[in-house]
């Protein structure tokens, strides 16, 4: 059985964990539970960009500590199969990287702490000490010049980690909003909750899942079947984006 050539990107919150560690954890020192609910509903349903809501929802932080953040994170926990899927992927040579619209600070520390070395694009949490309090903030590394939308491009990280002269496929793994755009360049998406949602109603082909397990057995069926291969339309956007169309 040939192995086919897999770069697998998978988001982070409510996908490697199973509670999304920013509304989780971050959102513990939110007081204001009215306009932390509105500006995820206006997210959600696209009234505004991902970095607004990143940029609005950290100025509603209060009495931020990050001992107490530390022991918030410390509750997180991961979807029951990653760390197997973890060893799937590296006994058959699957690149894997991590995409989120989330922190590099609590990214960085849950996979620490379960002693995970994966590559991780996300946004950086920056901090300032005004007048004896620690003020929020991030700046967008791995943004596109060209959108205004997303802060962290995880289109753009899912084209330039795959070859497409090489045969590689690439497969994206995730569950919300901010996986709605990458969704249309990947060979083959795995969905749940809302991206699955946006997926079915914008007729692009997925694979429902509920954990990691699931995933892993659904690869080794397609793969045993000859059935991994390059998406035709998503391999022309990619070379539209590369083209600079």
């Amino acid at each position: 059985m040939k192995i086919p050539k897999l770069k697998i990107f998978c988001d982070f919150d409510g996908t490697v964990t199973k509670k999304d560690v920013w509304v989780d954890a971050l959102g513990r020192f939110i007081t204001d539970k009215t306009s932390f609910a509105k500006i995820c509903d206006d997210f959600s349903s696209g009234k505004i960009t991902s970095r607004e809501c990143i940029n609005r929802e950290l100025d509603l932080v209060r009495n931020f500590d990050f001992k107490l953040f530390d022991s918030f994170i410390d509750l997180q926990e991961l979807d029951d199969y990653f760390q197997d899927f973890v060893i799937f992927c590296k006994e058959n040579n699957f690149g894997l990287f991590l995409l989120s619209e989330g922190l590099d600070y609590y990214i960085g520390y849950v996979l620490n702490k379960f002693k995970i070395d994966l590559p991780y694009f996300c946004n950086t949490l920056s901090t300032q000490e005004i007048n004896g309090t620690t003020k929020l903030s991030c700046y967008f590394p791995y943004s596109d010049e060209h959108c205004n939308s997303c802060g962290m491009s995880k289109r753009n990280i899912l084209i330039s980690n795959t070859n497409d002269f090489d045969k590689e496929i690439s497969v994206f793994i995730g569950d919300g909003v901010s996986d709605f755009c990458v969704s249309h360049y990947a060979d083959i998406v795995f969905a749940k909750h809302t991206l699955a949602s946006y997926c079915w109603k914008n007729n692009i082909t997925y694979y429902e899942y509920k954990d990691f397990g699931d995933i892993m057995k659904k690869l080794i069926n397609l793969i045993s079947k000859g059935k991994i291969k390059q998406r035709q339309n998503s391999r022309t956007l990619r070379k539209e984006v590369l083209l600079g169309g």
